[in-house]
This record gives structure tokens, sequence and C-alpha cells, in this order.
């Protein structure tokens, strides 16, 4: 038995199989009469495209590339569109002794393509055409889960793994793709405007800014001269009041030279003019 294969031996004269698989590669005792029936041990892959380019150059293993037709379909919003897509599978080897009672020893190709084309169909009408070009990535999501819960049935006797699923190309109506190039026009505006405002918003945030930062100097700087000229006035008024309060100590000086005083005018005037005689 070659590398990249797993076999079940059929008993020619029960027609039955044994219950444990061969995965191992090497020269085999099985007895006379008796056959080895194989199976791939690798991912193999299943193309729905029109076109074989890129798949002839595995077209000489031993198993070869499994090749459809893109599969026809609808998407939610009723639209006919064909799907060219393509993804790997892998059998497991538990799996072997139930897939022959199922399918038999070549019949498991044509169901494994039934199996594909179901899920993907399914999962294409669960979405409307235009997020085939506007969100793609959400749709492989999808198919890629349902293509796994298709291909994952134990108690069927189905077991095979499923990676690598690419969504190749998206076949609608010419009226649709035109519709969807002035929609995808349209979008591309609507993004330069947003970035466009966006940059507005930014330029006008930032003078808002600066203007802020300018009147908050301005009222700093105000503040500062206000309580200057605050300090000033506040000098002014002490040595006002000082002044006003010395004077008025002199004054009470004087009057408490004449109070009992009974000329007190011709003293002060002798005080003044006869400053030895008084």
């Amino acid at each position: 038995m070659e590398q990249g294969k797993y076999a079940v031996t059929l008993i020619w004269l029960s027609q039955s199989i044994l219950d444990e698989p061969e995965m191992q590669a090497g020269m085999k005792f099985i007895g006379l009469g008796n056959n080895l029936l194989e199976y791939p041990s690798t991912f193999q892959t299943m193309y729905f495209a029109a076109s074989t380019q890129g798949v002839q150059a595995t077209s000489q293993s031993a198993f070869p590339p499994i090749v459809k037709q893109p599969i026809r379909a609808r998407s939610a919003d009723g639209l006919e569109m064909y799907v060219t897509v393509s993804f790997q599978w892998k059998l497991e080897p538990q799996a072997l002794n139930p897939l022959y009672y199922l399918l038999g020893e070549d019949g498991y190709d044509d169901a494994f393509v039934r199996f594909a084309r179901a899920a993907i169909i399914s999962t294409c009408s669960h979405y409307p055409a235009d997020m085939y070009f506007t969100n793609r990535t959400i749709i492989i999501a999808a198919m890629l889960e349902e293509l796994e819960k298709s291909f994952q049935l134990p108690d069927k006797g189905l077991q095979a793994n499923i990676k690598g699923l690419q969504l190749q190309e998206v076949d609608l109506p010419d009226e649709f793709d035109v519709e969807i190039g002035q929609t995808q026009a349209q979008l591309q505006e609507l993004q330069v405007a947003y970035a466009e405002r966006v940059e507005r918003e930014v330029a006008m945030q930032t003078e808002l800014l600066v203007s802020t930062q300018q009147v908050l100097g301005n009222l700093e700087t105000q503040r500062g001269e206000s309580e200057g000229v605050l300090e000033l006035n506040q000098a002014e008024v002490d040595q006002l009041l000082l002044f006003q309060e010395r004077q008025a100590l002199a004054n009470n000086e004087i009057l408490q030279q004449f109070e009992n005083d009974t000329q007190p005018f011709e003293r002060c005037h002798l005080s003044v003019c006869l400053p030895e005689l008084a």
C-alpha cells in the first residue's frame, strides 16, 4: 500500500470487510482472493469551477481532485447566481468502515459532491446578493460551518475534516452587476465624504482648542493685571488712612494743649509769632 492512502480489507468469500482499516504504507498480506479498497489519507480538493486552470497540476495523483461546474444557487433576495468555490476534505480512518457500508467502494465521490452542493446552496439562500460584494467574509465563514456540519455525521457513518474554503467568484445577472458597480462607486464617494468630514472636525477641534487656550491665557493675564491694580489701590488707601490717622492724632494733641486756656487764640498767636516768649 502506497503513502497517502488508507485501505479496508474486503474478504472475497463473504463480501465483507475487516473491522480494522489499514493505515500504514507497505506490503500487506490479505489472503487469496481478498482485496484492499483504498481511500485517500491526505487532504483532497473539491472544485466547483468553470475553468480547470490550476487543477490539472494534481490530476495525475492516485486520487485526482473532484472538479464540477459552478454551483447554481439563489440569494436571499431571490437572484440567481453561479458560485465558484473550492475546499479541502480529509477522511477520518475510523469512518472508513461505516463509509463503505453506507456508500460502497466508489460511491463516496458523488455523495460528497451532493453534500457540498447542498450545504453551499443552503448558505447562499441566507444572504442578499449585495453582501457577496460588500461582506464576503461572513458568507465564507457560514459556508465553512455548514460544510463541516454536512461532513461530520458520525451517526450516519461520515466523518471528514473540512478546511481551506475559498469563495472565488459569484456570477450574478448583468443588470445586478451594473447596479453593484454604481453602488460601490457611491460607497466610495460616501467614504471620501466621511473622511473629509472627519478631517474638518479634527481641524475645528484643533482650532477650538487653540482658541480656548488663548482665552484662558488672556483671562490669566487680565487676572494678574487686576490683582496688581487692586494691590496698588489698597496701598494708596492704606497710606491715606495712615496719613489721616496721624493728622487726627496731631490735631488732638493741639486741642489738649488749649483745653483749659481762656485765651487760646492769643496763646496760639504768641506761640506761633513769638515762640521764645511762649
